[in-house]
């Protein structure tokens, strides 16, 4: 589980509006599919490489594309996403892009 208070100083720390408890709630669940699909990607270039042991460049070698793909469809299947979390995706995605 991730911790809503660390979630929440996070986006305090970025903007000057207030934080809702279901902002945070929200967010905190796309991040632990976000890490949970990222694993998965990973998993799969480890097992690639005949390893058992994910590394740091298994997450960084992750199917870009499926895992953008990934992070639209959470926040287009989540209603009434706060507009932080829309704007975090939409950075996520870009930063995706440029890699």
């Amino acid at each position: 589980m991730i911790p809503k208070g660390t979630i929440k100083r996070i986006m305090k720390e970025n903007t000057n509006l207030n934080i809702s408890a279901e902002s945070v709630e929200k967010l905190v669940d796309i991040l632990q599919e976000y890490i949970v699909t990222t694993t998965k990607l990973a998993e799969e270039n480890a097992i690639k490489d005949k390893r058992k042991t994910i590394k740091g460049r298994d997450i960084e070698n992750c199917d870009e594309e499926r895992l953008r793909s990934k992070i639209i469809e959470i926040s287009d299947r989540t209603e009434k996403v706060n507009i932080l979390t829309r704007e975090f995706l939409k950075v996520l995605s870009s930063e995706l892009k440029r890699h």
